[in-house]
């Protein structure tokens, strides 16, 4: 890491909780590869409105926002980027001046790790597990790149304004609850993506779906990333499914946001080797 000094600008992540992230690894292993001088840092957090003072005062130059304040957020920021205000949910902010405007790289972040294992989009049905800021970010940019979504969640309610949501923009979206999904009506889909953290360590042992819905045909996608292989990562490759790991996902949200903070291309390979060191370190997010 660059040598901190009078001079280091501030970075961070702000988040409940916070402590085990992997962003400070894979950002920071980006500065220095970089020749940035700046750091990032993890900050457990209470009061939304205190932290984004806290990023005029001190001051701190962007951060990432991560679980429960995705869609909190937004009323404490100055601008919201139009994709983001879309969406409902930012998870990156930059300082300039006194302002802070609010963006979202997580639906990117999403299309990329799709895209660059050979899946495309366009034209795809995918079932999207959950109804969270990450399910409604990854919902629209799915949608945006022409998928027919399905939104897949326990409470009816929070299913039926997500789909109101997208409907504004988009009218391919529609809702189902999860314990209504039959295997005949997955068949039908191409790709699930699961956005809860049903799976996460420590409940390693619970899956959001039950492997009959899960048909040879579907590439399944988890988001969480530890561990890498989620129980219903696991449950995928023995019903013959393609299983993507959330790894990649974070990988490309974290450099699309040191390019949105710094204007310059993201090290992507240094990033992604400082996220599977801090893996195989035992480091995981809480």
């Amino acid at each position: 890491m660059t040598s901190i000094d009078a001079r280091t600008r501030l970075y961070c992540l702000f988040g409940r909780p916070a402590g085990r992230s992997l962003s400070p690894a894979m950002q920071n292993a980006a500065f220095s590869a970089m020749g940035i001088n700046a750091v990032y840092l993890a900050f457990k957090i209470n009061s939304l409105g205190q932290a984004v003072q806290a990023m005029r005062t001190l001051p701190i130059h962007g951060a990432s926002v991560t679980i429960p304040f995705k869609s909190e957020i937004i009323p404490y920021l100055d601008d919201v980027e139009p994709a983001a205000r879309r969406m409902g949910a930012v998870n990156t902010m930059v300082l300039s001046g006194d302002l802070i405007k609010g963006h979202n790289t997580d639906g990117y972040g999403a299309l990329l790790a799709l895209v660059n294992n050979g899946v495309s989009p366009r034209g795809a049905t995918v079932l999207v597990a959950g109804n969270g800021g990450s399910a409604r970010s990854i919902a629209h940019a799915l949608m945006d790149e022409g998928a027919r979504v399905f939104i897949a969640g326990r409470n009816s309610r929070r299913v039926s304004a997500l789909v109101d949501d997208l409907k504004k923009g988009h009218g391919t979206a529609e809702g189902i609850l999860l314990d209504e999904l039959t295997p005949g009506f997955t068949a039908r889909v191409d790709v699930i993506i699961n956005t809860t953290p049903v799976g996460m360590a420590p409940g390693t042992d619970a899956c959001v779906l039950p492997e009959n819905l899960l048909h040879s045909s579907h590439v399944v996608m988890d988001i969480v990333y530890t561990p890498l292989k989620t129980a219903l990562l696991a449950a995928a490759e023995r019903k013959g499914c393609r299983a993507l790991n959330g790894l990649e996902m974070l990988l490309y949200q974290g450099a699309r946001q040191f390019e949105i903070w710094t204007g310059l291309r993201a090290p992507v390979d240094v990033m992604r080797n400082a996220l599977l060191e801090s893996l195989e370190g035992g480091q995981c997010p809480a």
